[in-house]
């Protein structure tokens, strides 16, 4: 295949990186292509817009996940990137709808809100009996937001931002790309656009300032608070940690989970040593005696788990 290629073709924009002529050379196909490529077994699609993409999976007839990337996906150009949560998604058959993003521009851009918005109208997300829009920080915007094209939708967002436009936010300090974008578009508010969704579903850490006021500001019926204690803007991560991440995103997709079920299982992190870090940056200072005790509990909670796990493997 090398020999069909120019020497323009072959040669990067920085001596550093590889051309994408040269990562399809170099790196294995990634698996959503394994999937759609003329001779896979899967049907979809890949639509290349100037500053995003679409990668649509159709699985189950009835289920569809619509996904969001968040920042740190903006500068990967490997050809085996992936939509934010796709293997998760493919593992439980979801068809699924995965927006990628070449900006840090919180989709403030006419061509995803048009795209989006003729998929609604054309009757696109009308197949699915279930949809659920879902990702995390700038991602989690975007599943608020756009949730509102889809009436009825569900949405899981973690650590999400309602938006960066500063005659709303004007305390929000983060994202200085994303603030200068135009937010008189369309779809720029989330605590405007939930009122038509199903449940909504926010996790995020009360002790971290900004994230908790984004979560102050979505108030309904249908919102759902779901506390993520010293995760800081981490939440995913935290429950992923924790063994938590599988089971909580399929009881939200699927819209079963209730608090009282999420802070059971959320008490397995009293034995995380990324909590009590977290107590202790929070609390050191002025709490010292809460954050000691803190302490003291976390090492006898550890000790206990290793005498279990040696007695069980004993037997």
């Amino acid at each position: 295949m090398a020999a069909d290629l120019s020497k323009d073709q072959l040669k990067p924009d920085h001596p550093d990186r590889k051309t994408g002529y040269e990562r399809i050379l170099t790196d294995p196909a990634p698996p959503w292509f394994v999937e759609l490529y003329p001779g896979g077994t899967g049907t979809g699609f890949l639509q290349k817009l100037e500053r995003h993409a679409i990668l649509f999976h159709q699985r189950s007839a009835s289920k569809l996940v619509v996904s969001f990337d968040n920042i740190g996906n903006v500068n990967d150009l490997s050809f085996a990137r992936e939509p934010w949560g796709w293997k998760f998604f493919r593992d439980e058959g979801w068809s699924h709808l995965g927006v990628l993003a070449r900006t840090k521009a919180w989709f403030r851009d006419p061509e995803i809100i048009t795209y989006l918005q003729d998929k609604a109208d054309e009757g696109f997300f009308d197949r699915f009996d279930q949809v659920v829009f879902a990702g995390a920080s700038m991602g989690g915007f975007g599943a608020l937001t756009f949730s509102g094209l889809v009436p009825g939708a569900t949405v899981v967002a973690f650590n999400p931002q309602t938006t960066l436009d500063e005659r709303l936010v004007p305390w929000e300090t983060r994202y200085g790309f994303g603030r200068v974008q135009d937010w008189d578009l369309p779809l720029g508010d989330a605590a405007e656009t939930i009122a038509t969704a199903g449940r909504v579903y926010v996790l995020y850490d009360p002790f971290f300032d900004l994230d908790r006021q984004h979560a102050n500001r979505l108030q309904g019926d249908n919102v759902v608070l779901l506390k993520t204690w010293f995760s800081n803007h981490f939440a995913a991560p935290m429950l992923r940690k924790l063994d938590m991440l599988k089971p909580v995103m399929l009881g939200a997709m699927d819209g079963s989970l209730c608090e009282a079920d999420y802070y059971r299982m959320l008490r397995v992190r009293r034995r995380l040593p990324w909590y009590i870090r977290g107590i202790e940056s929070v609390c050191g200072e002025r709490h010292p005696k809460l954050a000691r005790l803190a302490r003291q509990r976390f090492r006898a909670l550890r000790r206990q788990q290793a005498e279990a796990d040696a007695a069980s493997e004993a037997q």
